[in-house]
């Protein structure tokens, strides 16, 4: 439920006081009948008393809508009109505490929000004796604050403009030589005269202030007249209300602006009245900040907790109609000025006929564009579409590979070209309407079915190694890719093929010059380790014993003892070392015992000899595992392990060996520097050249993942099945 009190006007001062006790007995009667009983209002009700000195119904509305919106309980709001012209009288102020003491007696205010300075002040002097205890927030108060905040009290305090108002004024006349300040002699607007006086004070060295202070009267417009010429005008008197006497301040007003430019801080008094304009700030932003203010405060924050709000954003208003007539450029304006009155330009006035008319021409015009375009852009593609056509058949009989184009539906050659007659033997009217089945180009029949249906399902194919029989019965090995595409609505297969089989021959050639190699340098690596083991690490051994007789002797010092003691301990390490470098080259454990135990065996001396951790795990238990398979898996962990010790930085490794269905697969694993793989991949590192060559010779595949700071990972793949198959082949041939 909401209560508006509006207090009664009259300019007699004879009949003040009937006139106050009529105002209060309306106020109490007023408030009486409005009430709503206690007992009605729920529990958790808050009440609000908005005391408005000013500000209209619109931006109470707003500050109830903003508190509304961030407070979720149920709120009573009541409003008292304080605007009145005795308001300056203590009598009346006294009155009308009264009338409101009586209204709200037996009502529990939560808070109190007056609206603008005079409501704040009325606010803050009677506080203590119309609603003690109660939080207040003040919204648009422009007279200063004091500095120590009243307690219980926070608010919104907004710009007055004056500044931004004379430096207005200033910067669209800047020949201006005085300013002329007119305003009453006292009341609320004294802050203002005082601020203004102020600012001018800044400008003392190039303005002179001529202060006119007093109510609208003829003295007024006589001392206006007097004013010397490149005179402002800053224009602070209100309008009356509705029993205004005959002579007031809009007719001060009309007389002013007529002989001189006239701004003031509140625009919508002179704008629209011959007034140029003024700076103010922006009313609809103290409503939304005051309400989120008073919404914490209805939440239970202390008052005294929240700070003021400061809204400094002053707006500049001016008057378009004036700007003419002081011959004042629109580009003299600040940014964001607001200029009212425009009058609109013929371009405004028959803006939709003039855009209706050129969108109409627009897109005739275009229509006819795109039509001339379109038949150049037809012509242009059918030349292109010859060439074009001229160009692939020129490519496809002439290419250097060989291309075929069959129906992938009738599955018959529609076009094959010269060098697919040179591949394959075949002529191009002996292929053309015939099928796959009655040339029997391919070798494999069942890998040319699955070749079909993957590229249905795809749509193409790379990379195809095909086996293929020439007319006269020569095997031909060729490498090519497959396309589907369309060709009179039918989905045809594009091939393109080159024959590599020089390359096979050369690569299986190659291949078994490697594996040769590397069986040479297993047999040279098993000499040289017999040979270390059989004959020079004897040969130490006895050395040592040697040694060790002649240690015992008599008659030799004790200096001489302690050298051949030393020598003792030197050729056994030296032994150690032999036969450690012996077990390296060719181990025996590999044979007897298996690539596992070997494995776990090197991991352990790797450690010991490097003072390092090395974690050894097996899964499946791998069994019969050919010995090239072995000897491979033994050599790379030696290769990986020992790059991984040297080069990581870490000192903690792991190594997994895992049989999976018919695969066994090595991981090595550091958390070291890593390293760019990309870049070392692409060398010519000798380490990686031969695990990869000895992980080809068991068909295996070799995978190597690092990054910087990120460690490393190499892993081993090897199928054991197929190799069981190829070491049985060698064994029976």
């Amino acid at each position: 439920m909401k209560r508006l009190f509006i207090a009664e006007r009259t300019t007699s001062r004879s009949d003040f006081r009937s006139a106050s006790r009529r105002c209060t007995i309306l106020l109490v009667l007023f408030t009486l009948l409005s009430r709503v009983p206690l007992s009605t209002a729920q529990a958790t009700q808050k009440n609000v008393l908005v005391l408005s000195g000013g500000r209209g119904r619109v931006s109470i509305n707003l500050m109830e809508s903003s508190l509304r919106s961030h407070f979720a309980g149920p709120v009573n709001f009541s409003i008292v009109d304080l605007e009145n012209p005795r308001f300056e009288q203590k009598a009346y102020q006294d009155n009308l505490a009264q009338a409101i003491q009586a209204g709200y007696s037996g009502e529990k205010l939560d808070l109190v929000v007056p609206v603008m300075t005079i409501a704040l002040q009325f606010a803050v002097q009677y506080h203590d004796k119309l609603f003690p205890g109660v939080p207040i927030v003040f919204m648009s108060n422009i007279s200063p604050l004091p500095d120590k905040m009243w307690p219980g009290v926070t608010g919104v305090e907004s710009t007055s403009g004056v500044r931004e108002t004379i430096d207005l004024a200033l910067r669209l006349h800047p020949d201006t030589q005085a300013v002329a300040i007119i305003s009453k002699a006292s009341g609320p607007d004294n802050d203002w005269f005082q601020e203004e006086h102020s600012e001018l004070l800044r400008h003392r060295d190039k303005v002179t202030e001529i202060d006119l202070l007093g109510p609208a009267s003829p003295q007024l417009l006589q001392r206006v007249a007097e004013l010397p010429p490149h005179t402002v005008i800053l224009f602070q008197l209100y309008p009356e209300d509705s029993n205004q006497p005959a002579f007031g301040a809009l007719d001060v007003l009309a007389a002013v602006t007529e002989r001189f430019p006239t701004y003031s801080m509140l625009p919508h008094i002179t704008v629209g009245h011959g007034g140029v304009g003024g700076a103010s700030y922006d009313p609809a932003i103290d409503p939304v900040l005051a309400g989120e203010l008073a919404a914490r405060v209805l939440s239970g924050e202390p008052v005294d907790h929240i700070p003021v709000v400061h809204n400094s954003k002053a707006v500049v208003s001016v008057d378009w109609r004036q700007l003419r007539r002081w011959n004042i450029p629109e580009s003299a304006l600040p940014p964001g000025s607001k200029v009212l009155f425009r009058e609109p330009t013929l371009w405004e006035q028959g803006r939709k006929y003039f855009l209706t008319g050129i969108a109409v021409i627009v897109v005739q015009a275009f229509l006819i564009f795109a039509l001339f375009w379109q038949r150049a852009r037809r012509r242009k593609a059918e030349v292109e579409r010859a060439k074009s056509e001229q160009k692939f058949s020129k490519s496809f009989r002439q290419s250097p590979l060989a291309i075929s184009i069959a129906s992938t539906y009738k599955d018959r050659y529609l076009e094959v070209n010269e060098t697919f007659e040179e591949l394959t033997g075949w002529r191009r009217d002996e292929v053309a309407g015939r099928s796959h089945s009655e040339i029997k180009l391919w070798v494999d029949l069942e890998h040319r079915s699955a070749f079909l249906k993957q590229l249905l399902a795809q749509g193409s194919l790379r990379d195809l190694e095909i086996r293929i029989r020439r007319k006269d019965g020569q095997i031909r090995t060729t490498l090519g890719s497959a396309e589907l595409i369309e060709v009179d609505g039918e989905k045809c297969c594009l091939s393109v093929w080159t024959d590599i089989t020089e390359r096979k021959q050369a690569e299986e050639a190659l291949a078994s010059v490697s594996h040769k190699l590397i069986e040479a340098q297993e047999k040279e690596r098993t000499r040289i380790a017999r040979e270390l083991h059989d004959d020079i690490n004897q040969q130490i051994a006895l050395a040592t014993i040697e040694f060790e007789g002649l240690k015992q002797r008599s008659g030799l010092d004790d200096e001489v003892r302690s050298c051949m003691s030393a020598l003792c301990v030197r050729l056994s390490e030296i032994g150690k070392d032999v036969q450690a470098i012996s077990h390296r080259l060719h181990s025996s454990k590999l044979e007897i015992l298996g690539v596992v135990v070997a494995c776990r065996s090197f991991c352990r001396e790797v450690a010991e000899r490097n003072k390092v951790t090395v974690d050894f795990t097996e899964e499946g238990n791998p069994r019969r595992v050919p010995e090239d398979v072995s000897l491979c898996l033994f050599r790379i962990l030696q290769e990986s392990l020992n790059n991984a010790i040297k080069h990581s930085g870490a000192q903690h490794f792991e190594v997994r060996l895992r049989a999976v269905s018919d695969e066994i697969q090595l991981t090595v694993r550091d958390c070291g520097v890593g390293f760019d793989a990309p870049a070392v991949l692409s060398g010519h590192g000798l380490g990686l050249i031969s695990m990869r060559e000895r992980a080809s010779l068991v068909k295996g595949t070799i995978s190597i993942t690092s990054k910087p700071m990120a460690g490393t990972e190499i892993t081993l793949r090897v199928p054991i099945a197929l190799n069981r198959e190829s070491q049985a082949i060698s064994g029976a041939a």
